[in-house]
């Protein structure tokens, strides 16, 4: 089942306002949403902490298209968050196409809706389930080395693209990567709920992710108040992703304390962190000997409890395990995709993307989202793209390589 920013196992964010969960209606009819004038919705495609996404599709373009929809009213401790999550997700989902694109801010008598693009070939974390059955046939990896060298490829690159915005994610995680249908598949990271704008050498403060991907400076910075760096923090999120598309296990979980919404799952995954290396505890340490010395040297940098010698991107990149060979399917998969982030990148260097107008008819639009809507309002929509779709890009790409070939 495709979806987009759907979340799976749930975040924890202590520090963050308490905000009482906006549940869409439980009608499947369009006007429920205020929004059949434009959109045909299908079905619910998850829930999450503000409201539910649905599956749609647009009547003018006939295109399928995620949207999220929250109730109004917006409580006043949510506003500001939506906000930042809106503009953050507008701004990089048109400059990456490793991360998810937002097409438009609707807002209706009864909800907000933010319109995104959908991804229909599942999460991360179902594509690396999916080969429970064939691991457990033939031992080994979940995801060849190649393989998910291919993905960690297209995730790390997302990620620097973040960081080089000044934008730590702070939920990196397989429930938040979305595969698409091109063979192979491309990544998408969605989900920037948690997401936060910083500037340089910044700390943070807020304890917000989910445990089992947190790194142990985040997990105590509400005991220490003493911060944490969000760019080493992805980092170590990503680490975390790339063991588990290796092991289909987590280096370090939090089996005694099953809710990840409690402070003791939190502590439980700490206390395994400070106490053992991540291929020196329990059943890891048997699974941690089916990966290569390089793959083992990478993780041994990136799972550095001290962030600041924990690796940089940089230092990822230069690794020779990231360098190593990928299937001619991926290398070829990959190179086209690489030709088509040229393309936006020529888009973004032009100004074409810079409307500062935009962002503040988006912010006003937000505004009234936190009043009761009056049933005779009319639907009110504003575009947040300026690009062809990242599809025209890599089918682009991919003819210009056939060509070349």
């Amino acid at each position: 089942m495709g979806q987009c920013c759907v979340k799976g196992a749930t975040p924890v964010h202590e520090t963050e306002p308490e905000v009482t969960k906006q549940s869409a209606p439980s009608s499947k009819t369009d006007d429920a949403f205020g929004l059949s004038k434009h959109f045909e919705a299908i079905r619910v495609l998850g829930e999450g902490g503000t409201g539910e996404t649905w599956l749609m599709k647009d009547k003018e373009s006939k295109e399928l298209v995620a949207v999220k929809l929250i109730r109004r009213p917006i409580p006043k401790a949510l506003h500001k968050m939506l906000v930042q999550e809106v503009l953050i997700q507008r701004d990089l989902g048109e400059g990456h196409l490793n991360i998810v694109t937002s097409k438009e801010v609707v807002l209706t008598p009864t909800h907000l809706a933010f319109v995104l693009e959908y991804i229909s070939g599942g999460t991360l974390t179902k594509y690396v389930s999916d080969r429970w059955l064939t691991v457990n046939k033939r031992g080994g990896l979940f995801l060849t080395e190649d393989e998910a060298r291919y993905y960690f490829k297209q995730f790390l690159s997302a990620v620097e693209y973040m960081h080089g915005h000044k934008v730590a994610h702070r939920d990196l995680k397989l429930d938040n990567t979305l595969l698409d249908e091109n063979d192979p598949p491309y990544i998408k990271i969605c989900d920037f709920g948690f997401a936060k704008n910083f500037e340089a050498n910044a700390n943070m403060y807020t304890q917000i992710g989910t445990p089992v991907y947190m790194s142990p400076e985040v997990i105590s910075s509400k005991r220490g108040r003493t911060g944490y760096d969000g760019q080493k923090a992805d980092i170590w999120a990503s680490g975390v992703m790339l063991f588990v598309m290796l092991l289909g296990m987590f280096p370090y979980e939090h089996s005694e304390h099953p809710d990840p919404n409690t402070s003791g799952a939190q502590i439980e995954v700490w206390l395994q962190q400070i106490k053992n290396k991540w291929r020196e505890g329990g059943r890891v340490r048997e699974a941690a000997k089916r990966l290569s010395p390089e793959c083992r040297d990478l993780l041994d940098h990136i799972f550095d409890l001290n962030e600041k010698r924990r690796m940089s991107i940089a230092d990822i990149r230069s690794h020779p395990w990231f360098a190593g060979p990928m299937s001619a399917k991926h290398e070829e998969a990959w190179s086209q995709l690489q030709y088509a982030q040229n393309g936006v990148n020529h888009q973004i260097a032009s100004g074409r993307l810079h409307r500062p107008q935009r962002d503040e008819a988006i912010k006003d639009m937000m505004s009234q989202a936190a009043v009761v809507g009056r049933p005779t309002e009319e639907a009110k929509r504003i575009s947040m793209t300026d690009l062809p779709s990242s599809y025209t890009y890599i089918k682009n790409a991919s003819q210009m390589t056939r060509i070349t070939i």
